[in-house]
């Protein structure tokens, strides 16, 4: 088993040191963990921000280095042990952010980037203290088809290498807008399904999900339509934030992605894609 999207205290809204998320992967028997600690560039928000020792720093490419030598000091430490250790990060995608993030990411090593929608007008609608401001001011389907019009550019950029936890609005958009935030748009997604196709951007199974509002991401109308569209490629990864969380839900992720036609679990190295038949 694998896990490919995993958060230590490097970002802000996480705890634990790589080391102990490495200790916890051996426990758990997984075979392969790629660390994806968030990278958040938006000028007009304040949480651009890496932590080390205790204290958060402004994200700059000096710390992302820094972030690399201790997931690459991992990576040996736990070889060892049987256990493989990526390393990746999750970017939150804005519209301008093409050349900002090339630049940071230049001659890094990176193993595999994670494209992620985290916010829309600048508000954070995966945050419990700000998603109402959105919310608030706009209605589910305003919502969904802002979101899906960011996914496709994000998609569109040909920066990432998968798309995270694609309908996470309903995170905090059940409690606010209830049913009707589960009526994605359909013609949306076909569109968005199609272009994945053509560019090779594997669909990630994010199973926090189940911790959260106790459903995989995407749903079941959204897998449906993925399918319906010859999708193969997925990632999967618990979004683990703290250690306990690590490898959740992994089992049950891989068989909802074969219940619905995957067959194709995506690993990376070096932002190479291999392929693992199931």
């Amino acid at each position: 088993m694998i896990d490919y999207h995993v958060h230590t205290h490097h970002s802000i809204d996480a705890e634990g040191t790589i080391d102990e998320y490495c200790s916890q992967a051996v426990k758990r028997g997984l075979a392969e963990i790629c660390f994806t600690n968030h990278c958040e560039l938006d000028p007009m928000r304040d949480d651009s921000y890496i932590r080390f020792d205790h204290r958060k720093i402004l994200f700059s490419r000096d710390g992302v280095r820094r972030l690399q030598q201790e997931v690459f000091g991992a990576r040996d430490r736990f070889r060892k042990h049987g256990l493989q250790v990526k390393f990746g990060l999750e970017v939150g995608f804005y519209r301008g952010i093409e050349s900002v993030l090339q630049n940071m990411i230049d001659g890094l090593e990176l193993d595999f980037l994670i494209g992620s929608i985290h916010c829309l007008n600048h508000v954070c609608i995966d945050s419990s203290r700000e998603a109402h401001l959105y919310f608030s001011e706009h209605d589910a389907d305003h919502l969904m088809n802002e979101y899906y019009t960011e996914i496709t550019a994000l998609i569109k950029s040909g920066l990432f290498d998968t798309i995270a936890h694609l309908d996470v609005y309903k995170k905090y958009g059940i409690q606010f807008y209830g049913g009707r935030i589960h009526a994605a748009p359909a013609e949306l997604l076909r569109e968005i399904f199609s272009l994945m196709k053509e560019t090779e951007t594997a669909l990630e199974i994010n199973t926090a999900g189940l911790r959260k509002i106790n459903q995989l991401y995407p749903s079941k109308d959204i897998m449906t339509i993925a399918r319906d569209q010859g999708m193969k490629l997925f990632t999967i990864g618990s979004d683990s934030h703290t250690v306990a969380d690590l490898g959740k839900g992994i089992s049950e992720g891989i068989a909802y992605a074969m219940a619905y036609g995957f067959d194709m679990l995506c690993s990376y190295s070096g932002r190479k894609r291999l392929i693992n038949s199931l």
